[in-house]
């Protein structure tokens, strides 16, 4: 077992092990990765966008972002954001850092966390492909693109209306990257706990053997897909070649 300190996710929430794909710009000093998750509301301010009503400054939200919202909270605990309020610490308001004791999380926890968050991904994914009649043969791939929109790789008859669905609900695409990233993180856990232990008996050797973990360029990326024997999530090591995923 291995565990990761918030504040160690906070450092790296930027790079392999973010919490969110979506940059966001804010005035409070927080990891804009984390404020992403955060911030809800995706406001602005008055002086951004003169003539605007307050009311027009916040996303709306979509009924299936509602439901979702009231999913996190039942499964979590965690109140939905209300526009206008201060933005909560990352361990009060973000659902794969729950169960953390005294700032440190254990890899289990993320496991048993980013769980029951795909939980209420497939019931409402599920829901929307049976009210829909999409199939999933062929398998629907489901992918993060480097603007940090949720795709569909391959060819599948539905792609656009997949892709639709789940990026213009906001809530669910966010909880999405939530469980992509969370997975990231935790094998990213695993092997750097590998190198500590192996660095302890032979630090020469070890950082030999896990010189990849320094070049800033290594990571995970997972890939959820929805076939004939259900979900299944993939977390694979890769390259980055540039700075986002394409």
């Amino acid at each position: 077992m291995y565990a990761i300190g918030a504040e160690q996710i906070r450092r790296t929430s930027s790079q392999a092990a973010c919490l969110s794909c979506k940059p966001v710009q804010n005035e409070s000093g927080q990891d804009s990765a984390f404020a992403s998750m955060l911030d809800t509301s995706n406001s602005v301010s008055d002086s951004e966008a003169p003539g605007k009503s307050q009311a027009s400054t916040y996303r709306q939200l979509t009924p299936i972002d509602v439901e979702i919202q009231k999913d996190i909270q039942k499964e979590f605990g965690i109140e939905p954001y209300k526009p206008g309020e201060p933005l909560k610490s990352p361990m009060r308001s973000l659902w794969s850092l729950q169960s953390a004791k005294d700032g440190v999380i254990t890899g289990n926890d993320l496991e048993n966390n980013a769980e029951k968050a795909m939980g209420i991904f497939k019931k409402h994914f599920s829901r929307f492909m049976l009210n829909e009649g999409i199939s999933s043969d062929p398998a629907i791939e489901l992918n993060i693109s480097g603007n940090g929109r949720v795709t569909v790789q391959a060819d599948h008859p539905d792609k656009e209306k997949i892709e639709s669905f789940i990026n213009d609900n906001s809530e669910l695409r966010n909880l999405y990257v939530g469980i992509s990233s969370t997975k990231n993180l935790i094998a990213i856990g695993r092997e750097s706990s590998e190198f500590q232990q192996k660095y302890a008996v032979d630090p020469k050797a070890a950082v030999a053997e896990f010189a990849h973990l320094f070049t800033g360029k290594y990571g995970y990326n997972t890939t959820v897909t929805i076939g004939k024997d259900g979900y299944n999530c993939e977390t694979k090591p890769f390259w980055r070649i540039s700075d986002s995923i394409s």
